[in-house]
């Protein structure tokens, strides 16, 4: 399978300017079925995406610092998660407080702009899509054909088919 049969394509995307602000966002993913915006520049291109992720960042920056920080193990017990958390000051203050003074922050402040080799064709196998989030490539991945954005293949749809598959596979047993 391709990922162009897979991918959605960008169309069904919202998408907001370069100037707009989370307050922005927040009205246009509400009552959406995608929680991802393209962002886009005074032309109409393509300048990055707006993930929940990179909304969450943005409204605790603190997390920057975290990100930064090199972890010594993967194993995220709750006593170092419950330091992670005190260390950083996460959170200090309440959500309601914190999202008042999100929605004036631009949304090329928290947008990802993907690296080259982070795109991928949208005529590659479903299973170079599947290889790049298993090796950490930001979600979702935007899909490209000659160099323009065509689509995004989102994890939950690579998943679905996945376990379809399985389900073909177990029923044919």
């Amino acid at each position: 399978m391709k990922v162009k049969e897979l991918m959605t394509p960008v169309g069904d995307y919202r998408t907001l300017s370069t100037d707009a602000t989370l307050g922005d966002v927040a009205a246009a993913l509400e009552g959406g079925t995608h929680r991802d915006i393209f962002i886009v520049d005074e032309s109409g291109a393509f300048a990055g995406v707006l993930t929940m992720t990179g909304i969450i960042t943005a409204l605790e920056p603190n997390y920057k610092k975290l990100f930064k920080k090199n972890l010594d193990s993967d194993t995220l017990s709750n006593r170092y998660v419950a330091e992670q958390f005190k260390e950083f000051n996460l959170w200090a203050d309440t959500l309601s407080n914190i999202c008042a003074r999100g929605v004036a922050i631009k949304v090329t402040d928290a947008m990802h702009v993907p690296e080259e080799d982070h795109y991928l064709d949208e005529d590659s196998d479903l299973e170079h899509g599947v290889h790049m989030y298993m090796i950490g490539t930001p979600q979702p991945l935007i899909v490209r054909r000659d160099g323009k954005i065509t689509g995004v293949l989102r994890m939950s749809d690579v998943f679905n088919e996945i376990i379809g598959r399985m389900n073909t596979c177990a029923q044919a047993d």
